[in-house]
């Protein structure tokens, strides 16, 4: 089964915005975002190279994934003018910057084009649950949670020490 390309857009919170992460986009009314709906879309577009990553995000895209719910293949026709003010802006930016030669990795750029092209408006669409842009993790960590070199370390510091005690008593002539 293939990637889906479908996406939503989205409001954004004021408190949710992030200019390195939502783009730039000069709408200062209702700020929206293009969120896509299947996981492996923004899987893959984060696996891109920067450059492709950035032209996405600078038009509008955001890196998150949200289900609403929504079949395939169709969009609430309400979202229309922001879709094509997002899709002009990626355009654009594709037109401006280039993308020969960048990384696409499992973000195929076709698939995504087909999917423009074919996705049509619905009126009366309704959403399974109201779309809102996560805000992002926080950076802090649980200092008591141990990371996984720290528990490499750990382990391999356990085992040389049980390593030399043995062979301590061995060398004493007790058996374990």
């Amino acid at each position: 089964m293939g990637i889906e390309y479908d996406f939503d857009i989205v409001d954004v919170a004021l408190e949710d915005l992030d200019p390195e992460k939502l783009g730039s986009a000069s709408d200062t009314k209702r700020q929206v975002c293009a969120v896509f709906r299947d996981i492996r879309a923004a899987d893959a577009l984060r696996g891109t190279s920067p450059k492709i990553r950035k032209i996405f995000m600078d038009a509008g895209f955001s890196l998150e994934s949200r289900n609403s719910g929504i079949v395939p293949g169709v969009f609430p026709a309400e979202d229309q003018a922001d879709r094509v003010r997002i899709l002009r802006s990626l355009f654009e930016n594709i037109r401006a910057r280039g993308i020969q030669g960048e990384y696409c990795g499992d973000f195929n750029l076709w698939d995504f084009l087909h999917y423009v092209r074919t996705a049509q408006p619905m009126a009366g669409i309704v959403r399974s649950r109201p779309m809102r842009v996560p805000s992002p993790p926080s950076s802090q960590t649980n200092p008591e949670r141990r990371t996984i070199p720290g528990r490499i370390g750990f382990a391999l510091g356990l085992a040389v020490v049980l390593f030399v005690m043995i062979k301590l008593l061995a060398a004493a002539g007790a058996t374990p």
